[in-house]
């Protein structure tokens, strides 16, 4: 017995810890239903006081609604002093179902509104591109305990899909390999991996830099002969005539080698040779395009 009475002593400490103010209503509330828990009372704060008939009444109904009121004083004069002294004063000449009941209709209007800016801070979270995801992610957690705290929660896979909604776009190989692999991850698992995907991310850059000035390098004395023409005209440039003039020194060495069909002699092509157009001049042999006669 005495184990049990120093158990629930410790128990509602949590309560003398965050005395109700009128601005923290749920975690009192929440704090109260663990201790009452504890101490089978819960349903003080759920249930009327049995009222035994005057008459006719069992002792079992007798009994009943005694202990009922002995559960509901004990209660009452728990959740008062666990009270800011100008909330006692207003609830002290009430029972603790009243009280409750009250309680929730000056204070639960305030819950929705911290639950709707709680949520809004939830679905228009982003990850702008060069914040770090690790902090992100903490926030958005933190914001989805605050939800659960004001009686909304949110199941794990919806959270890790808002989360991940949350993140730029740099993020997609590392979200379509997570959804392809059907992963099922905690919270803090997930703030874990991406933290990882982050340092790889980080890293790919400075692999494509090198890769660039590799590519440059090699590419080096192309460039360069690029740029030498930059800025010129090529269209006027004179193109090479037939013959010998305007050839360059691997064609004259080409010319010096061949042989006339013609006339069998090394150094020039039949089309300009001078016995072929001195015949063609004299009717002698038939003229072939492209050759002029002298």
């Amino acid at each position: 017995m005495t184990s049990t009475n120093n158990s629930n002593f410790n128990i509602r400490s949590i309560l003398e810890k965050e005395k109700l103010n009128g601005t923290n209503f749920l975690d009192w509330h929440r704090n109260l239903r663990i201790v009452l828990r504890l101490e089978r009372k819960e349903f003080v704060l759920d249930t009327p006081i049995p009222i035994a008939p005057e008459q006719n009444s069992t002792a079992a109904q007798r009994a009943a609604e005694k202990n009922a009121r002995n559960a509901s004083i004990d209660v009452t004069c728990l959740m008062l002093a666990s009270m800011e002294p100008g909330l006692q004063k207003q609830f002290e000449n009430m029972e603790a179902l009243d009280i409750i009941k009250q309680l929730k209709d000056m204070f639960q209007e305030q819950a929705r509104i911290e639950r709707f800016e709680t949520s809004k801070a939830i679905l228009d979270a982003r990850l702008e591109k060069g914040k770090p995801v690790g902090p992100h992610v903490l926030k958005m957690m933190g914001l989805f305990e605050t939800s659960e705290r004001l009686g909304f929660a949110y199941k794990s896979e919806l959270a890790t899909d808002i989360i991940l909604h949350s993140l730029h776009d740099g993020f997609d190989h590392f979200k379509l390999g997570f959804y392809m692999n059907g992963m099922e991850k905690s919270l803090t698992e997930l703030h874990g991996m991406l933290k990882v995907a982050e340092s790889s991310m980080k890293a790919e850059p400075k692999r494509e830099s090198r890769r660039e000035v590799l590519m440059v390098q090699k590419g080096k004395g192309f460039k360069k002969g690029l740029d030498k023409g930059k800025g010129k005209d090529i269209s006027n440039v004179a193109k090479p005539k037939a013959g010998s003039k305007g050839l360059s020194k691997s064609q004259k060495i080409s010319l010096a080698e061949s042989q006339c069909f013609y006339c069998n002699v090394k150094g020039h092509y039949r089309r300009d040779c001078p016995k072929f157009l001195e015949d063609v001049k004299n009717g002698t042999v038939a003229n072939i395009p492209g050759t002029k006669k002298k």
